[in-house]
C-alpha cells in the first residue's frame, strides 16, 4: 500500500512538473497578435482576418495555460498543429456584440476591428475563434492555421515611446501587467500624462483586493502622442487627431467614451508586457467606457472619473464584470441580455443558473428575490432585482456596488472575488 501512495505521489508530481513545463514546450516569450474584423447586423456575427504579428514581449500568464473562467462573449483556442493538443484558451468581448443591441444594428451592417494575443507559438497551430451561444455553449466563427515561420507574419518593431515604470513589483511572467496609455496628450503633455497615470494607479489602489494583492501587479505608462490635445467630442462637431482616436458620444450615448482603433491601440501597447490595457483621456469631461479582457477607459482630468469610473470600468475590462444599474427609461443597451439564459458576467444573474454564481455564499434564509428595505439595504450579500439596464428578470449580488453608482465606496463582495480570482489566475497555478 506505501508504495501504492509513493507511486501516486511521483505521477503527480510529474504532472505537476509537466504542466510546468508546457509553456517552454510550446511557446516564445513573445506575443502573437491576430488581428480581424468582426462584421455583420444584429443578427449576423462573421470574424475576417486582417493580419498576424509577432510582438516583442509576453507579459501574460505562463500557466493554466488550458484553462479558462468562463468569460467574455467570444473565445478563442489554439492548438498545437502535429498532436491537436489544446495548449492556450481565453475569452473577450467587443464593441461590435454592444453594437448588435442597438437600433442601428437592424438597419446596416457593420465592421469592427477586432484583436487577440497569445505568446509566440515555436511550431504550426490551429487557431479558432468562437462566439458564445449562452451560458455554456459556442459556435465556431472562423478557424485557421499558421506557421510561426511565415515570411509574412509582421514582425516590425513596436514605435520609439517614452514609457515609464510607475509600479514594478514582480516580473512580468509573475505579475498583472497594466499599460496605460495616453490619448489626447501632446508632445509638450508627457510630464502630465505621467502624473495623470500615477494618479490613475492611486485611484486602482484605494480599492480592494488591488490594496491586498498590490506587491502582484506591474503598471506601465505609455506616453503616446498625439497631434491635437483632448479628445473628440462628436455631439458638439469636436474632433480631434489623438494617438487612438477615443472619443465620446458611443452608440448616440453622451458619456461612452471609447475607441473603435483596436489597432492601433494595440501597437502602442506593444511597448510592454502587459495583462491589460488602459487609455487615459486627456479631458476634464465625466465619462468612460471598458470591454473584457481589451481596455478600460476614463477622463483624466474629471475627479468623478479619476476617482470613481476608473475602477468601475477596469471592472468591466479586467474581471468582466456587469453594470448593475437600470433605467426605467430606454437605454441603448436594453436588449443585450436574454433572461432566458444566464450571463456569463459574475456579479449579475437571470436566476437560470443560479447555482454557479454567488448563490453558496447566501446567508442562510436569504429570500430569492431579495426585497429592498432598510434591512437589506445593509446585507453585503443578497439577490436584488435591477442589473444589466433592466429593471426585470436580471438581478445584482447587492443592493449598492461600484458597479452600480459611484456613491458605492467600493465593490460590493462579489465583485471583489472576482476580481481577486482573476489576479489569482493570471498570477499563481490553479
Amino acid at each position: 500500500m506505501r508504495k501504492f501512495f509513493i507511486s501516486i505521489f511521483l505521477f503527480l508530481s510529474f504532472i505537476a512538473v509537466l504542466s510546468s513545463q508546457n509553456f517552454n514546450q510550446y511557446f516564445t516569450n513573445k506575443a502573437c497578435r491576430i488581428d480581424f474584423h468582426l462584421c455583420g447586423d444584429a443578427k449576423t456575427t462573421k470574424a475576417y482576418i486582417e493580419k498576424i504579428k509577432e510582438e516583442p514581449y509576453w507579459g501574460g500568464r505562463q500557466h493554466n495555460l488550458s484553462q479558462d473562467l468562463n468569460l467574455g462573449e467570444y473565445r478563442f483556442q489554439v492548438k498545437d498543429s502535429a498532436t491537436n493538443n489544446l495548449i492556450y484558451i481565453d475569452a473577450f468581448s467587443s464593441l461590435f456584440y454592444e453594437w448588435q443591441s442597438t437600433n442601428e444594428a437592424l438597419k446596416l451592417n457593420k465592421s469592427f476591428e477586432q484583436s487577440i494575443q497569445f505568446p509566440f507559438p515555436h511550431a504550426a497551430v490551429q487557431i479558432s475563434i468562437e462566439k458564445r451561444i449562452d451560458y455554456r455553449n459556442w459556435e465556431t466563427l472562423l478557424q485557421f492555421s499558421f506557421s510561426p515561420n511565415d515570411k509574412l507574419i509582421c514582425r516590425n518593431i513596436p514605435e520609439n515611446l517614452v514609457v515609464k515604470e510607475l509600479i514594478n513589483s514582480k516580473s512580468a511572467s509573475k505579475a498583472v501587467d497594466i499599460a496605460v496609455i495616453a490619448d489626447g496628450y501632446t508632445a509638450t503633455e508627457q510630464s502630465k500624462f505621467f502624473r495623470d497615470a500615477e494618479k490613475l494607479a492611486n485611484s486602482l489602489f484605494s480599492h480592494e483586493p488591488f490594496v491586498k494583492y498590490k506587491s502582484r501587479i506591474n503598471v506601465y505608462g505609455i506616453a503616446a502622442i498625439s497631434e491635437n490635445s483632448g479628445i473628440s467630442k462628436p455631439h458638439e462637431n469636436d474632433w480631434r487627431n489623438t494617438a487612438v482616436g477615443s472619443h465620446f458620444y458611443t452608440f448616440y450615448e453622451t458619456r461612452y467614451l471609447t475607441s473603435p482603433h483596436v489597432f492601433r491601440i494595440r501597437d502602442f501597447a506593444a511597448a510592454v508586457p502587459y495583462d491589460a490595457i488602459y487609455v487615459l483621456a486627456n479631458t476634464s469631461t465625466y465619462g468612460g467606457g471598458g470591454i473584457y479582457n481589451f481596455y478600460a477607459l476614463a477622463s483624466a482630468d474629471s475627479d468623478r472619473a479619476q476617482n470613481e469610473v476608473v475602477v468601475h470600468e477596469f471592472g468591466h475590462s479586467f474581471a468582466g464584470l456587469g453594470d448593475e444599474y437600470f433605467k426605467d427609461k430606454p437605454d441603448v443597451l436594453d436588449d443585450m441580455y436574454n433572461t432566458k439564459t444566464e450571463p456569463w458576467e459574475p456579479n449579475i444573474t437571470s436566476l437560470v443558473s443560479f447555482e454557479d454564481k454567488w448563490k453558496a455564499d447566501l446567508p442562510i434564509g436569504t429570500k430569492i428575490p431579495t426585497q429592498v428595505n432598510d434591512s437589506t439595504k445593509k446585507q453585503k450579500i443578497g439577490v436584488f432585482e435591477g442589473a444589466g439596464y433592466m429593471t426585470k428578470g436580471m438581478y445584482r449580488s447587492a443592493y449598492n456596488c461600484r458597479m452600480r453608482t459611484n456613491d458605492a465606496k467600493a465593490f460590493c463582495s462579489v465583485c471583489e472575488k472576482a476580481v481577486e480570482r482573476m489576479i489569482l489566475f493570471l498570477t499563481e497555478k490553479q
